[in-house]
């Protein structure tokens, strides 16, 4: 139970920080806006967020995918551009 409280209010905090996150901002500093920046040399880490590639109408899509909060709908997720590591899209949740 405390594992769930514990992994439950990261995840919330990552859920508020994401709305300072702005398009245009490197994911370096979106990362270190959200809090999980500690975490980036952990490959699929509880704690951090996870990078997504998936193919939508032909075309790649990249994204950083964030754990989702106790029975919500969708993940957090920034999307950026492959090569200049800039975000290009946010979702912040419902």
């Amino acid at each position: 139970m405390v594992g769930f409280y514990r992994t439950e209010k990261l995840t919330r905090e990552y859920w508020k920080n994401c709305e300072k996150v702005e398009i245009g901002m490197t994911l370096k500093e979106a990362r270190e806006i959200i809090g999980d920046l500690k975490y980036q040399y952990w490959t699929q880490h509880k704690n951090s967020g996870g990078i997504m590639v998936s193919e939508y109408k032909g075309e790649l899509k990249y994204t950083l995918e964030y754990p989702m909060v106790f029975a919500g709908s969708d993940n957090m997720r920034l999307e950026f551009d492959p090569n200049t590591l800039r975000v290009t899209d946010i979702f912040c949740g419902e």
